[in-house]
């Protein structure tokens, strides 16, 4: 399994237990599916570069989308669309999915979609946040050298100045 997958089921899981009254919460539903209302349908939806981590890894800051929608026929519709916006929002606060590759949420906002007149189906908010993700695996390529860190300072450095050395901690 990749981490994308374990992203999108982490963020699945989190969803489901924090707001139990979605009858549908799923990651890259085709909008022409029918979905049990009321739904939270979550994506990927842009991807650029992050700030390189110097471990190997790749760094990408994603976008990502949540589409809430509840049945229009429902008196307060629009209500609870706005209150499950506001429910995720606050879930997103400092979220990490339980994941030590994704770091914490940004730019959390929300905003309503205009209903199209033909298809007054639903009620439906949009929620949008970024995150960096840290994707590959660490690498180190040089070997572990044995021994503690020291530092010394020139002309008092190399063989015969070994008494110059001092610990990270004795520079504090």
């Amino acid at each position: 399994m990749n981490e994308l997958t374990t992203l999108h089921e982490a963020i699945t899981a989190t969803i489901k237990l924090a707001m139990p009254v979605l009858e549908t919460v799923e990651a890259y539903v085709p909008a022409n599916q029918s979905t049990t209302l009321p739904a939270l349908l979550h994506a990927i939806t842009g991807l650029k570069p992050g700030i390189d981590p110097g471990d190997g890894r790749s760094c990408i800051a994603a976008t990502f989308e949540a589409r809430i929608l509840v049945d229009s026929n429902l008196p307060q519709a629009s209500l609870q669309a706005v209150t499950l916006a506001t429910q995720l929002a606050v879930l997103l606060r400092k979220q990490f999915w339980g994941l030590d590759f994704v770091e914490e949420t940004q730019q959390v906002q929300a905003l309503p979609v205009l209903a199209v007149p033909a298809s007054p189906v639903a009620v439906e908010w949009r929620v949008q946040w970024e995150q960096v993700l840290r994707l590959g695996i660490v690498q180190w390529p040089w070997p572990d050298e044995p021994g503690p860190l020291a530092f010394a300072f020139s002309p008092d450095t190399g063989l015969g100045n070994e008494g110059s050395y001092q610990s990270p901690e004795d520079l504090a």
